[in-house]
């Protein structure tokens, strides 16, 4: 990586604010806010170190399944294991978490997979303010899924960065960022999410451990007009985008595992739809032949993190790779028959189930019929009637749409 480029080329600009060191008399505290899994190796550093004193883990309030069972969150469990008090706030910019966090008066608000936005007031209740862990080379994909987008969209690259925070959505200015990561082309969110998480952990060390040894560090300003969103997934968003082209459908069954999962209805001839939900799928050309890509990315998706000289221009490099044929299906030229359309079953015979995309096909591999289980596709075959000229739908008001 070279050195930062012109302010033309690179996503951020210079700016003469930056995060003023600390002089304190005890060990630097932090405040941990954080729910999901992606917390989890950043927590797991800091929980480890001798460099500080984590004060607590903030989190929302325990929730029980219908049975009475608690819903034990990763980052509750994590803090649990490190006999990390917990203090549970269901709103963090209510007055009551602000006064108990001003009588804390932390030193720093540590906040990655958390799910609520601070106020400015709640971000000052802390000596240096909030910084904030996020999936993604910023500005791409702000929001609460950037990893999802990032295989949604048919990204090559993406990567980790750490902001101080302001009120808006991921919109502060970044301290550190990652290397570009490549992403390999058969990943699902799980195995990217827990990747990016790994660097991270090792970012968010880095940093910490900078402010608690009294350094200033430099923030950088992203330019908001090159900002894109990454909205959070609904239920909704798994609906298969027939229309599509068969690695556009490839990528949306990987980026809705494990929720809310690829599904569709089909309609059946008694007039009752059926959703399925897919459990593996195969995408295919014109030609019924597999996709493949040229390049095999087992060297370039386990890279060691490359965090001892943390770059700030890590986006402008990503923009100036030349997009080469390394995440592209070869495609064969053969011309379908008319019958063929988005959501028609092609092939629905033993065990082969392949279904008409907008430019190719798919091939089913696993489904799921409604309330029962996960199924093999000779055995689903074998217990539902499907058949050539069958039609699988979605709702094409539910597809994603950044």
């Amino acid at each position: 990586m070279g050195q930062l480029r012109n302010v033309e080329t690179v996503i951020f600009e210079y700016h003469e604010s930056s995060l003023q060191p600390v002089s304190p008399k005890r060990r630097f505290q932090v405040v941990i806010m954080a729910t999901g899994a992606f917390a989890v190796p950043s927590m797991q550093a800091l929980c480890e170190s001798d460099q500080f004193d984590i004060v607590c883990l903030v989190t929302a309030p325990l929730r029980y399944d219908k049975n009475g069972k608690p819903i034990m969150t990763p980052a509750r469990q994590t803090a649990e294991g490190y006999s990390l008090p917990i203090s549970e706030h269901e709103d963090v910019n209510s007055k009551e978490f602000f006064e108990f966090l001003y009588l804390v008066r932390p030193d720093l608000i540590f906040v990655c997979d958390f799910g609520q936005i601070l106020s400015k007031q709640t971000l000052s209740g802390s000596i240096v303010g909030g910084v904030n862990l996020h999936g993604s080379l910023l500005p791409r994909f702000r929001g609460a899924a950037p990893v999802h987008w990032a295989i949604l969209t048919g990204e090559q690259y993406t990567g980790v960065s750490i902001i101080k925070m302001t009120p808006q959505i991921d919109a502060g200015p970044v301290i550190a960022q990652s290397p570009p990561i490549p992403i390999s082309p058969y990943e699902t969110v799980i195995e990217l999410e827990e990747r990016l998480a790994q660097y991270g952990a090792e970012l968010v060390y880095d940093v910490v451990e900078q402010m608690a040894r009294d350094q200033t560090v430099r923030i950088i300003q992203q330019l908001h007009d090159k900002a894109s969103k990454a909205p959070r997934l609904k239920k909704e968003s798994g609906f298969v985008p027939w229309d599509k082209s068969s690695e556009d459908i490839f990528n949306h069954y990987r980026a809705t595992v494990p929720w809310p999962r690829a599904f569709t209805d089909w309609q059946r001839e008694n007039g009752s739809p059926l959703r399925l939900i897919f459990g593996a799928i195969t995408p295919l050309d014109d030609s019924l032949t597999e996709l493949i890509w040229e390049d095999d990315f087992s060297q370039a998706v386990f890279l060691e993190p490359m965090l001892t000289d943390a770059k700030l221009d890590n986006l402008a490099e990503l923009l100036a790779m030349p997009r080469v044929a390394v995440n592209q299906f070869h495609s064969s030229s053969s011309k379908r028959p008319a019958w063929w359309q988005p959501g028609v079953v092609v092939h629905a015979e033993e065990n082969l189930l392949v279904v008409a995309a907008g430019e190719g096909a798919v091939r089913i591999d696993k489904l799921q019929p409604a309330g029962k289980k996960m199924m093999q596709v000779q055995d689903f075959l074998h217990g539902y009637p499907m058949k050539q000229g069958d039609r699988l739908v979605s709702a094409v008001s539910a597809k994603p749409q950044l």
